[in-house]
């Protein structure tokens, strides 16, 4: 038999056992069949089979983990045929979780595969840095009690959940040198980390996913899959951003500077005071800091939400350019004369090498035609003094590159990729798939939540609470908290209130705090544990949570602890240099990015609300300003019942939650 017709057999013999097993879940007493899975589950296996591009958003309760989890495990038994796969995830926990899910399809299928998660070195603790630390900081009793469990191998960030994130930042393998290291050869982590270009099925995050990428097949996870699955894929773009971004610290730049100097002229330290070079430098710092404030106040004036960000545009204004070019020039002496220093070694020619592609950047910042967006970040604790922060303007086209390898088939799956009636268009074009032409792309059209949101679910919509825009920024807050305060008071708690700025939130939260209630109220803080509060919003069944950031999409809650979801302002993003120069490219950027971008977040948050086919609950958005778009809001959300009458909210949650109150028989508007 030749191997054409071999490949043939194959492939008719994979779609027949996947959709078999879905099928055959219609017969069963502990699973459910859904259309939807099965549908993306036929739907991989012709992107394995065709190495093609699949964009598949699934609905919340689609089960879009067995959707794709199935069809692999199936191709895994031809080893010849299928060489492994790849799943990237977006959080530690989802990784954890489709290892799980995997050992219990292996079972139910008997067919059993070695799993491995590859995890960032930022996830486990260095042994030589954690001693440094306690050497440091006698008094974290804490950190000596896991000393010896860290001796022992005890490594991962999982087995220390309650290591605070700033000691953790300390103590992780983030900045080490791994090949210096005294404990190399005994270290955990280097020891699984030389286990994975062996492995054939691989679960990593997205930031490993895009480091791989960019390594291509010489990387050490990506070396010959069959098929990449990115679960979660809307964050895919953030991520790929992220990877592309440096930064200028005037402090490094001017320590590098300094450096050689020393190692060219080994001049008396005390004659760099009034180094011209470094002078320069730090006034185009304090001129860079001054526009970043000024711009930084006049945003925050505009949007509140602005307060919440540590970081800035600014003006590159004629005085500031032609200081940068003054200092451009000196800086191209300077390396012009170390070039010359006739003991050149690796360590100074590095450090050459550094400062010429600083004076590219500086000389891209005064250009007209500018490779790179820039903007400020501002230090902890001050608005004084910043770091000059960039990124390549063409980063969708830098996408391309990465997801362009046409030798594996590639699947993108989320429940929130797409805006209005299953538009790919924002998540297609953000990740430049408009820019490869070798692969075939399929764009599968969303498969909706399986859910029953016509009798559990309602959409309450508010013009109570003035626009978010009044230039009464205390009457707004003023709105809002009685608004707020009504409707957990209808669900007697039970509600997760999501909103875009923290600064708004603690104002709100203080004033409802201090009214009396038969419930807690939670709030998140940014020195927090996350996963802890979760928890205990979860187990506190009655309580109210107020959440910002990560919790819109970071928060997985079934059950009666959340029957009421409140967001408190429609989530655009707020303008900064990277949302500027997106939509810079379109006639109109506010349709082509800034509404998408809150669509998805949108989504995002109500999909807190129904997490199996038991919830039931409400969803409540304060935000007058939905008039104008309410078509999109309505088309891009799952909700058949919506209403603007409180009244409706009263009766959905006497009638649904089992909630007591005096309500009017009115009918609820139907979308």
């Amino acid at each position: 038999m030749n191997i054409w017709k071999k490949e043939q057999e194959f492939d008719y013999q994979l779609y027949e056992e996947v959709d078999s097993f879905f099928e055959n879940l219609n017969g069963s007493k502990v699973y459910e069949h859904r259309d939807g899975q099965a549908t993306m589950a036929l739907d991989v296996v012709d992107a394995f089979k065709n190495r093609e591009i699949l964009l598949i958003e699934a609905g919340v309760g689609i089960g879009k983990s067995w959707g794709y989890l199935v069809p692999l495990l199936y191709a895994s038994k031809n080893e010849t045929k299928f060489k492994g796969f790849l799943i990237s995830t977006s959080s530690i926990a989802l990784q954890d979780q489709l290892k799980e899910e995997i050992e219990k399809l292996s079972d139910m299928l008997d067919i059993h595969i070695p799993v491995v998660i590859a995890k960032g070195r930022n996830n486990f603790i260095c042994r030589k840095r954690l001693e440094a630390y306690i050497s440091r900081n006698e008094e974290e009793q804490s950190l000596k009690e896991i000393e010896s469990q860290v001796r022992d191998g005890k490594i991962d960030k999982t087995d220390y959940p309650d290591i605070p994130s700033r000691v953790w930042k300390n103590i992780n393998i983030n900045y080490v040198n791994c090949a210096n290291c005294l404990y190399n050869r005994q270290c955990k982590y280097i020891l699984t980390r030389k286990q994975w270009p062996e492995a054939n099925y691989v679960i990593c995050n997205h930031d490993l996913l895009v480091e791989a990428l960019k390594r291509d097949s010489n990387d050490f996870i990506l070396k010959d899959p069959s098929i990449l699955i990115v679960d979660e894929a809307h964050n895919l773009e953030n991520k790929i951003r992220n990877s592309y971004q440096k930064s200028i610290s005037k402090d490094k730049l001017e320590a590098l500077i300094l450096r050689i100097d020393l190692m060219i002229r080994e001049d008396d330290l005390e004659e760099y005071e009034s180094n011209p070079l470094v002078e320069s430098l730090n006034k185009i710092f304090r001129m860079i800091s001054t526009k970043a404030k000024y711009q930084y106040r006049k945003n925050s004036k505009q949007d509140i939400d602005v307060l919440d960000e540590a970081i800035s545009g600014f003006d590159v204004s004629q005085p500031l350019a032609e200081e940068i070019i003054r200092f451009t020039r000196k800086l191209e002496a300077f390396i012009k004369e170390a070039s010359k220093y006739p003991h050149l070694d690796k360590k100074l020619l590095n450090s050459i090498s550094s400062l010429k592609e600083f004076a590219k950047v500086f000389q891209d910042l005064i250009s007209n035609t500018k490779e790179n967006i820039y903007w400020v970040t501002f230090l902890p604790g001050t608005k004084d003094h910043v770091s000059l922060e960039y990124v390549r303007k063409d980063i969708a086209k830098e996408a391309a590159k990465l997801l362009g390898n046409n030798a594996y088939g590639k699947v993108f799956t989320s429940a929130t990729m797409t805006t209005g009636n299953g538009d790919y268009n924002y998540f297609f074009h953000n990740l430049g798939l408009q820019y490869i032409n070798n692969i075939s792309i399929t764009k599968e059209y969303p498969q909706e939540s399986p859910y029953d949101y016509q009798n559990n679910a309602l959409l309450y919509l508010t013009k109570d609470v003035i626009s978010p825009k009044s230039l009464d920024h205390d009457l707004y807050l003023e709105t809002l908290t009685t608004k707020i305060e009504e409707l957990i008071n209808i669900t007697k708690g039970r509600s997760l209130v999501l909103f875009t700025s923290k600064v708004d939130m603690k104002k709100v939260y203080d004033r409802i705090s201090k009214m009396p209630h038969d419930f807690s109220i939670m709030l998140q803080t940014d020195d927090g544990n996350a996963d802890d509060l979760k928890t205990k919003f979860k187990e506190d069944t009655s309580s109210v949570l107020f959440a910002t950031g990560s919790f819109f999409e970071g928060i997985d809650i079934k059950g009666e602890s959340l029957e009421n979801v409140i967001i408190t302002k429609l989530p655009f993003p707020v303008v900064n240099p990277t949302i500027q120069e997106k939509a810079s490219h379109f006639a109109n950027g506010f349709q082509e990015v800034y509404l998408p971008e809150m669509i998805i977040k949108l989504k995002q948050g109500a999909g807190r609300l129904i997490r199996s086919a038991t919830d039931k609950g409400i969803v409540a958005i304060l935000d007058s300003r939905y008039e104008e778009y309410e078509e999109v809001i309505l088309e891009s959300l799952p909700f058949t019942n919506v209403t603007t009458d409180i009244e409706d909210v009263k009766k959905f949650a006497e009638e649904k939650l089992g909630v007591s109150d005096d309500s009017n028989d009115k009918k609820l508007i139907k979308a």
